[in-house]
Parts: structure tokens; C-alpha cells; sequence
């Protein structure tokens, strides 16, 4: 196993997390034993994960299960939040369109304006527009 002061620095799109120190297994050297050992710390309660990648890289992570499905969790809890603050700031804007009484924009250019998720969100709905006609 090697020391990797940059772990979490690989290209991931989640980049901003603290610094931290993890020992990498090269997948080459990953065996039998290893797996065993780490699923026996696992059911001991302990929750060390094993890491592994080449070229003192990590590239992947063998977790407990339960940790994946907090995980899970997490990831819908936050994807709910962020849906819900982006139909409540679409409700506002095309409140504020309504009543001003000027020329307004489409509701896809209105998502685009929203950032990222506005931009999937009109990406989906044209796509559901075109196969609507398409039908």
C-alpha cells in the first residue's frame, strides 16, 4: 500500500473536499485476502474503506454497504432540494413575467437561465417536445 496526500484529487467533478491521506492498493496486487480482510472489518462495525487504483491513484472504493445506501440517500435528498429550489425560482420568474406585462422569454430560455440544472431541465423538455411530434 502507498501514501497518497492527494487522494481525492483525481478529476473527480466533486473536487472541493478537504485534504486528506489514504493508502492506495494497486487493483494489480488487489487479491482474495484483501477483500476477506476488509469484509471482516465490515462486520466487526468498523467502516475503513478500501481503496484501490494504480499508478498511486484511487480510482475506486469498497465500502459497507450501508454506508453506500447513506450515500444514496444523501445524493436523492440533495437532488429533491435542489429540484425543489429550481421550480420554486421558475414559479417566481414567470410570476414576475406575468404581471410586468413585457415581451417574455420562452420557458426553456427561462430554465437555461437558471444554471445547470435549468439547462437539463430545457434540454429534457425539448426532447420530450420533439418526441411528442415525432409520434
Amino acid at each position: 500500500m502507498t501514501h497518497n496526500s492527494n487522494a481525492h484529487d483525481n478529476g473527480t467533478p466533486d473536487a472541493d473536499l478537504p485534504k486528506f491521506s489514504v493508502n492506495v492498493v494497486p487493483a494489480s496486487k488487489l487479491g482474495r485476502e484483501d477483500l476477506a480482510t476488509i469484509l471482516n472489518t465490515f462486520r466487526r462495525g468498523q467502516i475503513t474503506p478500501l481503496i484501490f487504483g494504480d499508478n498511486n491513484r484511487p480510482e475506486a472504493v469498497i465500502i459497507p454497504f450501508a454506508a453506500f445506501v447513506r450515500l444514496m440517500k444523501y445524493d436523492h435528498t440533495a437532488h429533491v432540494r435542489d429540484e425543489g429550489a429550481f421550480q420554486a425560482e421558475l414559479s417566481r420568474r414567470i410570476q414576475e413575467s406575468d404581471t410586468s406585462g413585457e415581451a417574455g422569454m420562452s420557458v426553456e430560455e427561462l430554465a437555461e437561465s437558471l444554471g445547470p440544472l435549468g439547462q437539463q431541465w430545457a434540454d429534457e423538455h425539448r426532447a420530450a417536445q420533439r418526441e411528442n411530434r415525432d409520434e
